[in-house]
């Protein structure tokens, strides 16, 4: 898939929240990077129900890649501003990441966001930190195999995410006849749990979350996660509105782990070799690779070692 086409489905994927919003102030009257630096602590979401990227482990833990992620570019802030930095985590989910960035709970959400038109209204995102691809999962047995083989299906998706709203449009625009039934679920594993007992037909997400979901299905074998794929987005991290000194911070950050060679490194423990963390192999192909490298500004490579 080009990088045109990618692009496209960000702009064309969103989700109405404009609603959700109403009432909130969005001005802020200091950078998250001065309530950081005075506090000493660094707030942010990760999400608990989309396995590998953020879940609760059998600890009661939140574990993932983006978890992981977070760690690292909290350690390299530090570094930056010179200071200790305490790290909390928070739990969220689609429906509250993005209103805990507006109402200033969280300084940031790592997960696996997609950067729409619609979502840029009322917050802001990093650089890219990953891209990601919609497919589906059901039953072997099940005749669904196309976008068109949605029609009448019963799909679960997660509330208040891209791909609701996506294979919603599916059937008011007419694309899909007759229209699917839409069944929104809280997380991926509540959307699977009815998936197995057959109340829904198919379950659409991220490639990576359905697998997770798949490798730890009682009978594994009987399930396919499979494409084309329905949609592909840019992820970014979820940060304050019109924060350009805190985005600035978060960017160089990320951009120095991407440039260091240590964000290579953090994908491949837990999605390549034989036996990565998240249970199954993904690798990183080499367009994303390539975005990701080629977002960065000349000279990140030299961001600690000047004031």
């Amino acid at each position: 898939m080009k990088i045109r086409h990618l692009l496209k489905n960000v702009v064309c994927a969103g989700f109405g929240l404009s609603v959700a919003f109403a009432g909130v102030a969005l001005a802020q009257n200091s950078s998250k990077y001065d309530k950081v630096l005075q506090e000493k602590k660094l707030i942010v979401g990760a999400q608990e129900g989309t396995a590998p990227y953020g879940y609760v482990d059998e600890k009661g833990e939140l574990v993932g890649w983006s978890v992981d992620l977070s760690k690292a570019l909290h350690a390299l802030i530090e570094r930056k501003m010179g200071i200790k930095i305490a790290l909390e985590f928070r739990k969220v989910t689609p429906e509250t990441r993005i209103p805990l960035i507006v109402n200033g709970s969280l300084d940031w959400v790592l997960g696996t966001t997609g950067i729409t038109v619609e979502r840029e209204q009322v917050v802001d995102f990093s650089l890219i930190n990953n891209t990601a691809c919609v497919k589906m999962l059901n039953r072997k047995s099940m005749p669904i195999r196309e976008i068109k083989d949605l029609a009448g299906k019963r799909v679960g998706v997660t509330n208040g995410s891209v791909e609701q709203k996506f294979v919603t449009e599916l059937g008011t625009s007419g694309k899909v006849k007759p229209a699917p039934q839409v069944i929104a679920f809280p997380t991926h594993a509540v959307g699977f749990l009815a998936l197995e007992q057959k109340r829904t037909d198919v379950h659409i997400t991220l490639d990576s979350a359905l697998l997770a979901l798949a490798a730890k299905a009682q009978k594994p074998s009987e399930w396919t996660v499979h494409g084309p794929d329905v949609f592909c987005t840019l992820s970014g991290i979820i940060l304050p509105q019109n924060d350009s000194k805190w985005r600035h911070m978060v960017n160089h950050a990320l951009c120095y782990f991407i440039e260091s060679g240590e964000y290579d490194k953090l994908y491949d423990s837990w999605f390549a070799g034989k036996t990565p963390k998240a249970g199954f192999p993904l690798p990183q192909n080499a367009m994303t690779k390539t975005i990701l490298h080629n977002q960065c500004p000349l000279g990140i490579d030299n961001w600690l070692s000047k004031t």
